[in-house]
């Protein structure tokens, strides 16, 4: 450990985690600026005063990230920085601006303002250190410093009991998962002795997969899968969609899960590739495909069979989000660099459209308490652009072309059928997602059957204020946008990955 520390120089860590540098600062001179002006200051005023912070400090990392981050690592491979990592920060930086910016949107701000945009920003910190890890210990450290940031958000607002024992709860799950990951990846080292990824890869070539190594992919795949919400793995998802504060819950929707599943790419084909055995037909060679397989299949089928029977929209759209796990684990089963561009390609544009859901939903229940399928009544009657907005957003999350879910989907599901050059690699698995696709639009179109065809007893207009206007209008125009014109984007995506 010694040798590792100092074979990195100060001015070679600098260079690779700048963006992630600019976070921490940002983060301590929002607390600064909060304790000079808590009681000084309107609370309003200064939650926004601290969210302007915040987004100016994304900004800031963002313009690094965009015009001068170089490629490269620091020696022992404990950061790691190309243009797919850059692509990737940069979706994860957009997405933290939205729910920063649908936190600005917020009346009546809860106490503790400079904590909950320290903690928040410093979870961000954590997924961008996640996507440039190349490193078990920096993984695990990464990981575990998005999901201590992200236990505390969700019951931030301690004056709800029911917002604590979720809190609670997510808090014993993830130490589950975490004491998974964190055996699993004891268990790799010590059978190859090294934790850099790429000497990992280097010390299993041409050697056959033992029992302990085995038993340690099999623990680590568990410890992943709670982080990215795939099923069996994913009873803590319902409750914390639920109960958490809005910004929170659509972080953890969104840029949570894009950081999630880009090292779950990269640990297993960037350490074990090799050893993924196969899913062609009805042959299958043993091989972490055949488990992320697994996991697709359950991910598919429990969160869209769960999500009819929803009648809690923010339950629905966690159970949706399990669903979207399975879909996009199909990327990462393609041996393909495209499969992980289109899964990072397909997270991404996700978690545009689910943001402006959540916006959406905190308009027409500000407090998150009342959100059943009732608030979305009458929409159209009450506020035609906003039931616009929501048919743009939800089409788009069931996969309705001309918008972007649609293309993004068919992009996965293309790549993954061209695994390994066999056109009937994973068609099985293909076929079974346009099946749970299928299902999926009973729910959401029955989302927009509330809004469009049900009478509310109150048909008054609803307020938003400008915060909220513009987040939900600039998420729907993305939507439309990126499905009508998604050229330039998804050729960055692939050749970012290619190269």
């Amino acid at each position: 450990m010694n040798q590792l520390i100092q074979a990195a120089t100060h001015g070679d860590i600098l260079k690779l985690t700048a963006p992630e540098f600019i976070l921490v600062i940002t983060a301590l001179v929002t607390l600064a600026v909060s304790f000079a002006f808590t009681g000084r200051m309107e609370a309003l005023r200064l939650s926004r005063t601290l969210s302007w912070l915040s987004v100016l400090g994304l900004g800031l990392a963002g313009g690094v990230l965009l015009f001068n981050q170089p490629s490269g690592d620091v020696q022992g491979g404990l950061f790691y920085t190309n243009e797919a990592c850059r692509l990737v920060k940069l979706g994860i930086a957009a997405l933290g601006v939205a729910s920063i910016w649908l936190h600005m949107g917020n009346q009546r701000p809860f106490p503790h303002q400079g904590e909950f945009h320290a903690l928040l920003l410093l979870a961000l910190v954590g997924m961008f250190l996640l996507v440039g890890a190349d490193h078990l210990l920096m993984i695990f450290v990464a990981l575990e410093l998005t999901a201590l940031s992200l236990y505390v958000l969700t019951g931030f607002e301690k004056s709800r009991s029911i917002a604590t024992q979720t809190a609670l709860k997510y808090f014993l799950i993830g130490g589950v998962s975490a004491a998974f990951l964190l055996y699993g990846f004891s268990l790799i080292y010590g059978v190859t002795g090294y934790l850099s990824l790429s000497d990992i890869q280097v010390a299993l070539t041409d050697k056959p997969i033992t029992p302990l190594l085995a038993m340690g992919l099999v623990m680590s795949l568990i410890g992943f899968g709670f982080k990215i919400a795939a099923a069996p793995f994913h009873m803590w998802a319902p409750d914390v969609y639920q109960v958490a504060p809005t910004p929170v819950a659509s972080l953890i929707a969104s840029a949570s899960k894009v950081a999630g599943f880009f090292v779950l790419g990269r640990f297993l084909w960037g350490g074990f590739e090799g050893f993924e055995g196969s899913i062609h037909g009805w042959h299958w060679d043993t091989g972490w495909v055949v488990a992320l397989g697994l996991l697709a299949c359950l991910s598919m089928i429990i969160g869209n069979l769960a999500a009819l029977k929803q009648s809690n929209l923010r339950r629905l759209l966690a159970y949706s989000a399990v669903a979207h796990s399975g879909y996009a684990l199909l990327g990462i089963m393609s041996p393909s660099e495209s499969g992980p561009a289109s899964a990072a390609f397909y997270m991404i544009t996700y978690g545009v459209s689910i943001v402006g859901v959540f916006g959406l939903l905190h308009v027409l229940s500000p407090d998150g308490q009342n959100t059943n399928w009732q608030v979305l009544e009458g929409l159209r009657h009450r506020s035609p652009w906003m039931a616009a907005c929501l048919m743009v957003l939800v089409l788009s999350m069931a996969g309705i072309p001309p918008l972007v879910g649609f293309l993004a989907k068919f992009n996965l599901f293309i790549w993954a059928l061209k695994s390994s050059g066999n056109p009937l690699g994973l068609i099985l698995l293909v076929a079974l997602a346009l099946g749970a696709s299928a299902v999926s639009l009973y729910y959401y179109l029955g989302m927009l059957k509330s809004a469009f065809c049900k009478d509310a007893p109150q048909t008054a207009s609803i307020g938003a204020n400008g915060y909220q206007i513009s987040l939900i209008g600039a998420t729907t125009l993305v939507t439309v946008l990126l499905g009508l014109f998604p050229g330039t984007l998804l050729a960055k995506f692939m050749l970012a990955f290619a190269s």
